[in-house]
């Protein structure tokens, strides 16, 4: 009697040791100024942005933060890639960041020399701060970029507030470096936003959404 051979399934040929090695991980991504064509993003002056095509042309108290438009290899829809030209890698290139497109433009322009705004020198002492309209009082000027985003963004939550140009509006300036003063908060950029007596500077949102 002749045995019956059980076959079972084929099965696929099972790969070697080396070949099921875990893969390597991609390099994160980087420009070169030598060889990449790219546009430069910084924050100018006046709350705007400024845009151009060598590494030497950004100033340096704008290189931290610079977006970088790659030439074919842009970045996905509401994100930009972001360099710190300060500091390059040993070969010269820069390493690239992803991040989100609006919360670039507001950390760059609030932190950049945009929101820089030198306070008068010869305001009258405010003894009695005036009473506010409201329990949110922004301190802006009409060229300020990250202003116009914090405005905005109250907007949207619908908070109610008050903003004072203090470039225009002495007695809002004079207002404002009282309560700085009193508060041991230092003057000299822009926006500054009052939350119930509470200044703070430049557009937090996480400390913002926590006073309100």
């Amino acid at each position: 009697m002749v045995a019956a051979l059980a076959c079972g399934p084929e099965r696929p040929p099972q790969p070697d040791a080396a070949d099921r090695a875990t893969p390597a991980q991609a390099e994160p991504p980087v420009f070169d100024p030598n060889s990449d064509q790219f546009v430069l993003t910084y924050a100018g002056e006046r709350g705007v942005f400024a845009d151009c095509t060598s590494v030497a042309e950004v100033p340096a108290e704008a290189r931290e933060r610079v977006g970088v438009n790659v030439f074919g290899a842009a970045a996905p829809a509401g994100k930009v890639w972001v360099a710190n030209l300060d500091a390059p890698l040993p070969d010269g290139r820069f390493a690239l960041e992803m991040v989100a497109r609006d919360e670039f433009e507001t950390t760059v322009l609030g932190t950049g020399r945009s929101s820089v705004y030198a306070m008068p020198t010869d305001l009258e002492s405010l003894e009695q701060i005036a009473n506010r309209e409201a329990p949110i009082i922004i301190y802006k000027t009409s060229w300020c970029g990250v202003c116009k985003q914090l405005e905005k963004y109250l907007d949207g939550k619908g908070v109610e507030y008050v903003a004072k140009d203090i470039e225009k509006d002495r007695t809002a300036a004079a207002e404002l470096q009282a309560k700085a003063k009193a508060k041991g908060v230092p003057t000299g950029s822009v926006p500054m936003i009052d939350i119930g007596g509470e200044l703070l500077r430049g557009f937090d949102k996480k400390a913002i959404d926590k006073l309100l």
